[in-house]
C-alpha cells in the first residue's frame, strides 16, 4: 500500500445546503491533501447543487434524479469513488483539520478491517 494513498470522501446530501459549507470547507482544509470529495446529491430543490459547483469546483458531484436515500446514496457513491479507503460522512458533520491524517494512521497501525471516526 502506498504511504499516502487516495482517500474518497463521501457525503450524500439532499437539502443539505445549510449545512455544506461548514462540512466542505473543514474537509478542504485537511493537513492530508491525498482526498477526493464526492458528494452525492438525491435530488435536492435547495441549490445544494449549484453551491457546490460555484464554491467546491474541486468536489465530484454525482446528481441523482431522484432521492435514493441515504445508504444507496453511499453505495452509489462507493461505486464512483476512486480512493482506496472510503470515508463516509454527514453532511451536517465538519472535522478538525488533522481528522483524515489521525484517522488513516490509525488504521493503517492496526489490524482491523473497519474503523468509524
Amino acid at each position: 500500500m502506498k504511504k499516502n494513498p487516495l482517500i474518497s470522501i463521501i457525503i450524500v446530501n439532499w437539502n443539505g445546503k445549510k449545512w455544506l459549507r461548514k462540512c466542505l470547507d473543514s474537509l478542504v482544509a485537511q493537513t492530508y491533501k491525498q482526498v477526493e470529495i464526492l458528494l452525492v446529491d438525491n435530488a435536492s430543490t435547495d441549490d445544494s447543487v449549484v453551491f457546490v459547483k460555484k464554491r467546491y469546483p474541486k468536489v465530484r458531484i454525482i446528481t441523482n434524479t431522484k432521492n435514493s436515500g441515504f445508504a444507496t446514496g453511499n453505495n452509489i457513491g462507493i461505486n464512483r469513488a476512486k480512493g482506496s479507503y472510503i470515508l463516509l460522512l454527514n453532511n451536517d458533520t465538519w472535522v478538525k483539520k488533522d481528522f483524515v491524517q489521525k484517522l488513516k494512521d490509525f488504521y493503517t497501525s492496526h489490524d482491523y478491517a473497519v474503523i468509524s471516526p
